[in-house]
């Protein structure tokens, strides 16, 4: 199966492995499973490193792209100007964050599996999103 993971699990991948729980753990070593980062997810965590909102435990946002692409587990997901053009479509409300509705339209679009545990994410289903945790 093909899965994009929220910003925040990439984050814990590298920084805080122990947050992830082993289901979600098994799942993302599974070498049948492709698991995708959004570039928006790069931007986020730019952007908040920058204002001081996020914390690496001592990397950079570019130590953090180098690790996950070190650890061969983990492929980057462009924004496409089809989903970027087509995001109007996404009628749903249920998060403010304009990062996360972002990826959920990537992940619907792409027919992906969003990987995260922003139950707030959650409430997407009912415009097409598969998500787990």
């Amino acid at each position: 199966m093909r899965y994009l993971i929220d910003s925040h699990i990439g984050i814990w991948m590298v920084t805080q492995p122990m947050l992830i729980k082993k289901s979600m753990k098994d799942l993302l070593l599974n070498p049948a499973n492709e698991i995708l980062i959004s570039t928006l997810s790069f931007w986020e965590i730019s952007l908040k490193f920058s204002i001081g909102k996020l914390h690496l435990h001592g990397a950079s946002p570019e130590m953090f792209k180098q690790e996950l692409e070190a650890s061969c587990i983990v492929s980057i997901l462009d924004l496409k100007l089809e989903d970027t053009l087509s995001f109007y479509k996404l009628e749903a409300f249920h998060h403010r964050d304009p990062f996360d509705r972002m990826m959920v339209w990537q992940a619907i679009r792409n027919n992906l599996t969003f990987i995260t545990d922003d139950v707030q994410i959650h409430k997407y289903t009912d415009c097409g999103l598969k998500v787990v945790w």
